[in-house]
């Protein structure tokens, strides 16, 4: 009976959008899309979303660009912790973060790689090819965020300004 009820309390079913990371007794197993068990009492379960998140990304401050023009960026990402084979290093560094924490890390991670680009571009380039400006940021970016195991879906920016109206005379 004891066997019986011990089965059924460490029976788990993990969803396909999220990462059970099971850890205790040895070595870490993680479970997504299927049904596993663990051992009651010795083994814990933690739980990460799969799922993609938007992240809202502006510069706080006007950054200049290589002809020395101050303009803004606003730009948004979508962004998902990666499945195999970089789920292992998202378990261990984004386990237990709630998912502020982790869109507030990213966006700083993002903002900082989107100012690092901005700064090497012209305005002209900037505004007539924004879909090159955004990959330039997401392969910048990439390295970074692969390091603390998420995945960047895609990028885009949304506008630029200036306060001189630059661009606007553009």
């Amino acid at each position: 009976f004891i066997v019986l009820f011990l089965l059924i309390l460490g029976y788990l079913k993990a969803p396909p959008d999220t990462a059970y990371v099971i850890s205790g007794l040895g070595k870490k197993r993680i479970l997504i899309g299927k049904a596993g068990w663990r051992v009651p009492f010795f083994e814990r379960v933690d739980k990460l979303s799969l799922r993609v998140m938007q992240v809202d990304v502006k510069t706080t401050e006007a950054v200049p660009t290589n002809e020395f023009i101050n303009v803004s960026v606003d730009g948004v990402a979508n962004i998902k912790i990666s499945s195999e084979p970089e789920l292992k290093r998202a378990a261990e560094a984004l386990l237990g973060m709630r998912q502020q924490e982790l869109i507030s890390l990213v966006t700083q991670v993002l903002e900082g790689n989107m100012r690092e680009i901005v700064g090497s571009v012209g305005l002209k380039e900037m505004v007539q090819d924004r879909q090159g400006v955004a990959k330039k940021i997401t392969e910048n970016v990439v390295p970074d965020m692969q390091k603390l195991g998420i995945e960047v879906v895609n990028f885009n920016i949304q506008n630029f300004k200036d306060a001189a109206g630059t661009i606007e005379n553009m």
